[in-house]
């Protein structure tokens, strides 16, 4: 109880840096359809790829899509420009160039392990360009048009800290880690959906992806709590005076998420035998 009492500070923190004017006002322009949706996931799909290859966590490509939606709503550029679609692949390239150098992590490698597979993958994405030079110009326009604010609040931030405070997380250890692992599955998907991205913070959508897996927990094993636990969970996940979200907003944002993410079974997530990643681009058969 007291490691959760000491982890309030940093989701109230989460919480405020979300509703900032800094992190909000490209929200609005993804709705707009400023970026052509066949562009925009073909972005994330190369991210997601790219990330899994050099074994990075998937955050990365929360933090680079943050980058690349805010960058693009402070410019002007029109699908329609000449040579508009190599600008967008600059813009790209550079917001996974600045996630990966600012964020890139791994819970699998050495820190001095990462650091040289850091060096690495910068050097990929520099060096496999035609000119390295518009990736490093590029890397300080973006930098003055995020207004030096490159530490956003990320759907995995919220997904893992929200996982963390609910109460079946100290009751099974296998249940816990499966209502992570659904959460953080769906919140990598919502990433591909500019719809959700617009219409919800990202507080809104973590929080809607963990009911989700948690309804599907209590589905498949419904004997799983105590009363003590069910009456525990009948009350507010989170305090009140932590997080306030409409129930309406949550709901509905359930509902989006359950038409593209159809949730895997209980042991899916601990099958060491699987062949694909958990990566939105390797179980595409669950969001048909």
């Amino acid at each position: 109880m007291d490691e959760l009492n000491d982890d309030r500070p940093m989701l109230d923190c989460l919480l405020a840096k979300e509703q900032s004017a800094q992190y909000q006002h490209h929200h609005r322009d993804l709705n707009a359809g400023r970026t052509p949706l066949r562009w925009r996931r073909k972005i994330c799909e190369w991210y997601y790829e790219f990330v899994d290859y050099f074994n990075f966590d998937r955050e990365v490509v929360g933090v680079a899509m943050n980058y690349f939606d805010r960058y693009i709503s402070s410019q002007q550029y029109c699908e329609y420009e000449h040579n508009i679609l190599a600008t967008y692949q600059t813009v790209a390239a550079t917001a996974l160039f600045l996630a990966i150098k600012l964020h890139a992590t791994s819970c699998e490698i050495s820190e001095e392990d990462i650091s040289a597979l850091r060096k690495r993958a910068l050097g990929k994405i520099l060096y496999g360009t035609t000119k390295p030079q518009d990736i490093l110009d590029m890397e300080m326009n973006m930098l003055y048009g995020l207004d030096w604010k490159v530490n956003p609040p990320t759907l995995h931030n919220f997904a893992f800290m929200f996982c963390k405070f609910h109460p079946l997380s100290g009751i099974c250890a296998e249940s816990g880690s499966y209502l992570y692992e659904a959460t953080r599955y769906q919140v990598e998907l919502a990433i591909f959906m500019p719809e959700l991205l617009a219409n919800f913070n990202s507080s809104v959508i973590a929080y809607a992806a963990l009911k989700n897996a948690e309804e599907k927990i209590y589905a498949e094993n419904p004997l799983i709590l105590t009363e003590d636990g069910k009456r525990s969970l009948e009350a507010p996940t989170l305090h009140s005076e932590v997080v306030m979200m409409d129930p309406s907003q949550v709901i509905q944002c359930q509902m989006m998420l359950k038409r593209v993410c159809q949730l895997p079974d209980l042991d899916y997530f601990s099958d060491t035998d699987r062949k694909v990643s958990n990566s939105p681009t390797n179980v595409v058969d669950f969001c048909d």
